[in-house]
């Protein structure tokens, strides 16, 4: 796999032009290397930020840090998807929104709003669970 001397992405073997920028592309053993990424980006850049033109191959600008997203740990969602299941099976409606909530844990892409999920999903389970043990005690009750 070859790189593109100017924007640096991997490029195809044999391809004449890059696949992000559509810079062409020499031979990466050519003597005269330097000379056509450098006359590429004085005519063919067409107003472009081109932020890698005066960098080595390959490098990036002096203080360059790629974007990372904010890592949000997984939650293990085990206990409250018992929990969730449980109170269903008490026959609430409040059980099925705390596995709806349950499930949407992970999927949050913040922190705050992982937390703000799972407070839910508590919520949910306790209300389902309160429900649930009324209306088996006033099913009992009826019984007597």
């Amino acid at each position: 796999m070859a790189y593109c001397q100017h924007c640096g992405s991997s490029v195809p073997d044999g391809s004449s032009f890059c696949t992000n920028c559509g810079a062409p592309l020499k031979d990466q053993s050519s003597p005269n290397n330097s000379n056509t990424s450098s006359s590429y980006n004085n005519s063919y850049s067409n107003g472009y930020n081109n932020s890698y033109s005066n960098n080595s191959y390959g490098s990036a600008p002096q203080g360059y840090q790629p974007y990372s997203a904010p890592v949000v740990p997984a939650y293990s969602t085990g206990g409250l998807m018992a929990w969730s299941i449980i109170t269903l099976l008490l026959c609430t409606i409040p059980g099925i929104v705390a596995i709806v909530k349950t499930t949407q844990i992970n999927k949050a892409t913040t922190v705050e709003e992982q937390q703000k999920t799972i407070s839910s999903a508590k919520t949910w389970c306790i209300v389902g669970t309160i429900l649930g043990i009324l209306a088996v005690i006033g099913t009992l009750a009826q019984n007597m």
